[in-house]
């Protein structure tokens, strides 16, 4: 009787202690990785990742391998709502139905050719609920648009001090502000009817690309930076990227304008604004005037111009006065017409 009591109590001894083991307040403690009831599922050629909690926030926010169904990329309407927004956007820049974009970083992005689609445009330089017309400054003109040394100069320069008080010609909205190379400091402005113009070699700026300007109001101070000789602003107009003579519109020693109403043709660009290309036919004509241009089967043809003799067209054209005579079946007495057609 004594001994199944034994056996009794040992039983429950060591049930009381399995229980022990395995209770929920003993578990984390007791439990190590290397016990019997453990279940090791990692590669033991692969490094222990360390569980902070921190590697299942980002998988859960990773969606870089998200499969995207491509049916449902066609009935988004994300890139729809995107343009629409970017429409929007251009509706708050002025000339937004003459310019396709809005760019505060490139000087000069737009070109004449492909935006001008019409043979001529009118434009009413200010309205009147503007602020009207502003010299950007009252001072001396020191160089027009045109050749310039053998470079195009697509301004006009007006004489000032380092430091002079810079302002806007007319109303609109800066586009550029910043350091360029060739012009240094300068702010160009977007005009509601299409108009930007354009003030450099700036000493300082005083707006910021987007802001609003009134005509008269001070964008900058006068300078000498970029590629710049002396003190001065070099002032453009410009319509769709093609540089016009603002000599043509604006009166600088009056400080007015000559007409509120202006019309700009494609003509008036080929033969007056656009300066490479018109110096390049200039330079054509030239060259064909000086040796009348045409050759025909019987060699090179020369006009005879004021002041020309039978000895000087021999020099010029590297012959003798006798092979002129006889090609053309004259005499070394014959006197010479203007206009006169010999073969050389």
């Amino acid at each position: 009787m004594k001994t199944k009591n034994i056996y009794a109590f040992i039983l429950m001894m060591g049930s009381s202690l399995m229980l022990s083991a395995f209770s929920p307040s003993t578990l984390n403690t007791t439990i190590k990785p290397k016990s019997f009831f453990a279940f090791n599922s990692v590669n033991p050629d692969e490094k222990p990742i360390k569980d902070d909690g921190k590697k299942k926030i980002v998988k859960r926010d990773d969606t870089t391998k998200m499969v995207i169904n491509p049916l449902s990329l066609v009935n988004s309407t994300d890139e729809h709502d995107h343009e629409e927004e970017e429409v929007d956007s251009l509706l708050a820049f002025p000339s937004n139905d003459l310019y396709a974009s809005w760019d505060t970083a490139t000087i000069h992005p737009y070109s004449f050719a492909q935006c001008f689609k019409k043979d001529s445009a009118t434009i009413n330089l200010t309205e009147p609920t503007d602020c009207g017309f502003v010299l950007p400054f009252n001072g001396n003109v020191t160089s027009e648009f045109g050749w310039r040394k053998r470079r195009p100069h697509y301004g006009t320069d007006i004489d000032l001090e380092t430091g002079d008080t810079v302002g806007a010609a007319f109303d609109g909205m800066v586009r550029i502000a910043k350091l360029n190379r060739s012009y240094g400091n300068v702010v160009i402005i977007r005009h509601k009817n299409g108009l930007e113009t354009v003030y450099a070699h700036l000493s300082k700026i005083l707006v910021e690309a987007g802001q609003t300007v009134e005509a008269g109001q001070m964008i900058g101070l006068g300078g000498n930076t970029g590629h710049s000789f002396g003190s001065h602003l070099h002032f453009e107009m410009r319509y769709l990227g093609q540089a016009i003579d603002a000599e043509d519109f604006i009166d600088f020693a009056a400080g007015s304008l000559k007409n509120n109403s202006v019309m700009i043709t494609k003509a008036d660009v080929e033969t007056k604004y656009d300066l490479r290309a018109l110096h390049s036919r200039q330079k054509k004509d030239l060259n064909l005037s000086r040796v009348s241009g045409s050759k025909s089967k019987y060699g090179k043809v020369y006009t005879v111009k004021k002041g020309d003799t039978l000895g000087r067209i021999a020099q010029r054209n590297h012959t003798t006065i006798k092979a002129i005579c006889k090609k053309n079946g004259i005499k070394q007495t014959k006197v010479l017409r203007l206009g006169q057609k010999l073969k050389i």
